[in-house]
């Protein structure tokens, strides 16, 4: 597959370029060491790959979703600055707001940028932004999350991840980097983040089935202090629990 990067020079210059992966995934992890940390990666995915990265995350969301929806409801109306976690509730809510890039309740670029790493391990992709939204990116910190009476659940949740990650933001650039640099941060975490749970995931598939429901529990329990995705059932655990 051939794919298109876009990456940001420490000078601050968006320079975009093109090369050839088997998967977006596997783009990323040949541009890092080439020294490059692209912000944007653009094409299609092979085909087989589409359905794991939204099968996981629906299983993930309905098998959090009874005891995440009602903690969240009791906080629902809480406008502060959050940890970066799995966002639960509607799952067709949270999947349109990803393939929207969150554009109808993220007037700021800034905000749309940071929406895209507001779940840990997560597929989602930054959206394209020119080089003038990104040098706005300073003076857009300098205000705050706009929130809307009233909004759905998962997009409060999602803005008080956002205002938590303008808080790194911000601490960062307060320590010296520069915006390319924090870019550079938030794509890198999140890649390792994804390697991380790859990695859980393969780690299964050499576990004897005697074991497995064990080792998939403890696996869960691994991904989750890390505010990750936890793994859907194996499925010789559901076939088993089917008969």
């Amino acid at each position: 597959m051939k794919y298109q990067y876009f990456y940001q020079t420490r000078a601050n210059e968006n320079r975009s370029g093109w090369i050839k992966a088997r998967d977006r995934e596997n783009a990323y992890t040949l541009l890092r060491k080439q020294g490059i940390r692209p912000y944007r990666i653009v094409g299609d995915d092979p085909v087989n790959w589409r359905p794991w990265a939204v099968g996981a995350v629906i299983a993930a969301l309905a098998a959090a979703l009874a005891v995440a929806v009602v903690a969240f409801a009791r906080a629902k109306d809480d406008r502060a600055p959050s940890p970066r976690a799995q966002l639960y509730g509607d799952a067709s809510v949270i999947a349109a707001g990803v393939y929207s890039e969150w554009r109808d309740v993220l007037a700021s670029p800034l905000d749309r940028f940071l929406a895209a790493y507001a779940q840990p391990g997560s597929n989602a992709l930054a959206p394209l932004l020119t080089a003038d939204e990104i040098s706005a990116f300073p003076a857009e910190l300098g205000k705050d999350v706009d929130y809307v009476e009233g909004e759905p659940m998962e997009v409060r949740q999602l803005k008080n991840i956002v205002s938590g990650l303008r808080r790194e933001m911000r601490d960062h650039l307060a320590a010296g980097e520069s915006v390319g640099a924090y870019m550079d941060f938030l794509e890198e975490r999140q890649q390792e983040e994804r390697e991380f749970r790859d990695r859980a995931a393969e780690s299964l598939q050499r576990v004897p089935e005697s074991h497995l429901y064990n080792a998939w529990l403890g696996v869960n329990a691994r991904l989750r202090e890390r505010a990750l995705a936890p793994l859907a059932m194996p499925p010789q655990l559901s076939a088993s629990q089917a008969r």
